[in-house]
């Protein structure tokens, strides 16, 4: 309805216009038509005045004047009560009348414009017909209009469905991509274990089997809401512990890694936020991986009402505009749902999370409140 209120506003502008101009054009008529009885009034005293002034017959004169006028058509004088009509006058109750005094006569002179009048009449023809146009014009209108949007409304939802049936392959194919080199390895794994060395392969087996069911359930949640379990943590045992896990892959990968974590106490799910420095400190080593210069910083500090977690490395810049949506990722490999579920739960703790390139280092940003109550 509101993208049809401009054409509606126009049309309306449009009716009013002619409705005005019609309006003024009738104001013109008669204003033409007062200023044509008074100047001829003027005319006809002034002649009858002169013509008693130089003793000759202002019947006379007023007969003659009325055969050259095209608006005085019929003239009467009073004479002892009784009215007189002048010689070739024509008198009709349609005309305009208008009276003078000249010495002890009362002279009633009569114009015609029924000229006007058929003018008029046109007009009124016209402006019906202008009424009966736009109306029809408005209504074609509108139903153009109409059917636009009706086929550009179409149009949506056939590309939005289009959309959505994409984003529905593009799981799906995430999804059994995943599962599928899983199920390889575990098959290899298997293939290993009727060979021999059985207790080193069914480890093996059991962590795939694992990290195949963490899997699933990560992309089952992506359809329910993070779910959070507050407890007092310290922060800096829990990015320590963190940390321990990476270092070995630290040392095989010759990377120079600093830590700076300032102590505090924060209520938070231990786990879950754990799985996010987890999947931020995995990006950044497997970003500095192949690097010649390969640098990680993590620095944690209490600012105000809030604690700043950051992740930073040596990695140059990256894209950031996409980087917390699903299925986004900037690995040939990846699945885009670590960081996106990341955002999900530093979110469902009243936080923030953020990608953005200082100088030479990448650096995510996790932002916690100090205080439950406390929304960034």
């Amino acid at each position: 309805m509101k993208r049809l209120l401009i054409p509606s506003i126009l049309l309306g502008v449009l009716f009013f216009a002619i409705i005005a101009n019609v309006y003024l054009f009738y104001s013109e008529v008669k204003d033409f038509c007062n200023l044509v009885v008074k100047e001829e009034t003027a005319k006809v005293k002034s002649i009858v005045e002169g013509t008693l002034a130089a003793g000759g017959d202002p019947i006379e004169a007023i007969s003659a004047y009325m055969q050259k006028s095209p608006f005085l058509k019929g003239a009467t004088f009073s004479l002892e009560g009784r009215e007189v009509i002048i010689p070739g006058s024509s008198i009709s109750p349609s005309y305009i009348k208008k009276s003078f005094k000249a010495s002890m006569l009362t002279f009633t002179l009569y114009f015609d414009f029924s000229a006007l009048h058929v003018i008029k009449k046109r007009v009124v023809e016209l402006l019906l017909s202008l009424f009966i146009f736009t109306l029809l014009f408005t209504g074609t209108l509108l139903f153009f209009v109409r059917e636009y949007f009706k086929e550009k409304i179409r149009y949506q939802r056939e590309l939005q469905e289009k959309e959505r049936l994409e984003s529905i392959n593009l799981v799906i194919h995430s999804i059994l991509h995943e599962v599928k080199n899983r199920l390889n390895t575990m098959r290899l794994l298997v293939y290993k274990i009727k060979s021999g060395s059985k207790e080193e392969f069914a480890k093996l087996l059991e962590e795939e089997l694992n990290k195949l069911g963490n899997y699933i359930e990560e992309t089952a949640e992506l359809r329910r809401p993070v779910k959070v379990e507050f407890r007092e943590v310290e922060v800096s045992s829990l990015i320590l512990s963190v940390v321990s896990k990476f270092e070995e892959v630290v040392k095989r990968f010759d990377i120079q890694l600093e830590v700076n974590i300032e102590p505090c106490k924060l209520e938070l799910d231990e786990e879950k936020i754990s799985s996010v420095i987890i999947d931020l400190l995995k990006n950044a080593i497997e970003a500095v991986q192949n690097l010649e210069k390969r640098f990680i910083k993590i620095e944690g500090k209490k600012e105000k009402d809030v604690y700043r977690i950051f992740i930073k490395d040596s990695g140059g810049k990256i894209e950031t505009s996409d980087l917390f949506k699903p299925f986004v990722s900037t690995k040939k490999k990846g699945l885009g749902l670590g960081l996106y579920n990341a955002k999900r739960i530093v979110e469902a703790h009243q936080g923030k999370i953020l990608a953005y390139t200082r100088k030479s280092w990448t650096v995510f940003e996790v932002i916690l409140p100090l205080n439950r109550g406390l929304t960034l």
